[in-house]
């Protein structure tokens, strides 16, 4: 962190450890998911609604409000009470007694979580300049691939010796203590567009904005594509893991650590920096550079899936995920320079909608969908009747796995739609950026 005074480091690193908790609190049910499949026995699709729809919904419409929030309100305590209320709705996940309590509980973390991003991306661009806010963002999103890795070695871990609930108890608690040490440590920035909350344009006002704004709109759908890829392989390649190379949950999860989360903070890192410095130089390098990264990562994606030997799935996916990953963070802060001061939360929170509905929620539940029904078709059999009561023949978990595999194949195609709006994007940056 060279050339961050001691105040900004110690920013990076609490808001960093609160980023890591919310991934982890996110990103849990993915670790443990098989588990509370075979407990619960539950459909693919259903936990599909688990992990993305249940969370997303919430957490992408109640994103705007709270956005609005903290377009007049102190963003640190906004933060510090999200982080609560996620935190506590985690570990009270642990103790749903059916799938519906659980289903519950999940909405409540969207709804904790929805308040974070809007909040921090507004504190970023008043507290540091158009030229550090991309490389700010990315070391703070490396919470991103550390609460992965954490997540799935720790989680994994927990839940192989002493069960999913307990797995879910244990990350939701650190969130507590973390809210308070950012309450009682860090100051409200002072606004960069530094008038009362009248000033605040009203959402209309941004809607028309950002309606106007194609660049807004292609890189939003952008990372939307790049989502139902990224949010569908996060919660779904453990699954893939234990079932087609019946691998212990804890070494699934160590795997995914190592093939997803340190990729994921390999690409933030390498990729923060050098978007920092090529939109210096030409602003479409914001839209140019993912288009690159993401027509990159499509066949070495396609290639990780359909390895029969998970050491080189764990080679490819690598390699695909750092790519695909490298621009998403520094996207987001790009996105603000479209924007008036005022507007930068809602901007934040517009994004981050399309991004989630799409990604986390839509990508997760048609994943989920497909993968159920391609284990039928693949099935030479009854497969409601013989697969999804009691204890699972091999044959119905080989079905379970090749659908789900050949599930995500098919959906990796949209991200030659990313690559057409990174592209879209890219013509429009100079001008718009420009302008605001």
């Amino acid at each position: 962190m060279t050339g961050f005074g001691a105040r900004d480091r110690w920013f990076l690193l609490l808001l960093g450890a609160i980023y890591m908790f919310n991934f982890i609190d996110r990103t849990i049910i993915a670790v443990v998911g098989e588990a509370i499949r075979h407990d619960l026995r539950l459909s693919d699709l259903q936990l599909g609604l688990l992990g993305g729809l249940a969370f997303s919904f919430f957490y992408a419409i109640l994103g705007i409000p709270l956005a609005r929030l903290a377009e007049r309100y102190s963003r640190v305590r906004i933060i510090a009470v999200v982080t609560v209320l996620w935190s506590f709705m985690t570990a009270l996940s642990g103790m749903a007694g059916s799938y519906v309590q659980l289903l519950l509980c999940r909405m409540g973390v969207g709804v904790g979580e929805a308040g974070f991003t809007p909040a921090l991306v507004s504190m970023i661009s008043d507290r540091f300049d158009a030229g550090r806010r991309a490389v700010v963002f990315s070391l703070i999103a490396l919470g991103v691939p550390l609460g992965g890795a954490i997540a799935a070695i720790g989680g994994g871990a927990i839940a192989q010796h002493f069960g999913w609930r307990m797995a879910l108890v244990a990350v939701g608690a650190p969130g507590l203590l973390l809210a308070a040490l950012l309450f009682l440590t860090i100051a409200e920035p002072v606004r960069a567009d530094a008038g009362d909350r009248a000033d605040t344009p009203p959402f209309g006002a941004v809607l028309r904005r950002l309606g106007r704004s194609p660049a807004f709109l292609h890189l939003t759908f952008g990372s939307g594509f790049v989502g139902m890829v990224g949010f569908g392989t996060n919660l779904f390649l453990i699954p893939l893991l234990v079932r087609r190379y019946d691998l212990p949950l804890a070494q699934a999860g160590m795997i995914f650590a190592l093939s997803f989360s340190l990729a994921t903070m390999v690409g933030q890192v390498s990729g923060g920096y050098l978007i920092g410095h090529l939109i210096r130089r030409d602003m479409r390098w914001g839209g140019w550079a993912p288009a690159i990264a993401i027509g990159l990562a499509l066949p070495l994606y396609l290639l990780a899936i359909q390895q029969a030997d998970w050491r080189w799935l764990i080679g490819f996916l690598f390699m695909a995920t750092a790519l695909l990953y490298a621009f998403i963070p520094a996207i987001m802060t790009i996105t603000q320079s479209l924007v008036e001061p005022r507007m930068r939360a809602s901007a934040a929170a517009l994004h981050s909608f399309g991004q989630t509905v799409a990604g986390l929620g839509l990508g997760s539940v048609v994943l989920g969908y497909l993968s159920d029904r391609l284990a039928v078709f693949l099935y030479a059999g009854d497969y409601a009747a013989d697969c999804q009561t009691g204890q699972a023949a091999p044959a119905c978990l080989s079905a379970a796995a090749d659908g789900l595999q050949l599930s995500m194949q098919l959906a990796a195609s949209v991200l030659l739609l990313a690559v057409g709006h990174y592209l879209l994007a890219a013509r429009q940056l100079p001008r718009e950026a420009n302008a605001s």
